[in-house]
């Protein structure tokens, strides 16, 4: 019985760990400056870094 327990907060806490994940990378939190609508101006810091 215990071991279910034990089971059943381990998985909870992974679904909570890859919601958040999720729900940071739609609000645009990890942006790999890949895409041209990037809201954290990192395309100017890449074209710094290029000159």
């Amino acid at each position: 019985m215990a071991r279910v327990i034990i089971i059943g907060i381990l998985l909870g806490y992974c679904a909570f760990v890859i919601y958040r994940k999720v729900k940071n990378v739609k609000a645009g939190k990890f942006c790999d400056c890949g895409c041209s609508s990037c809201e954290a101006k990192c395309h100017k810091k890449e074209e710094r870094k290029q000159d």
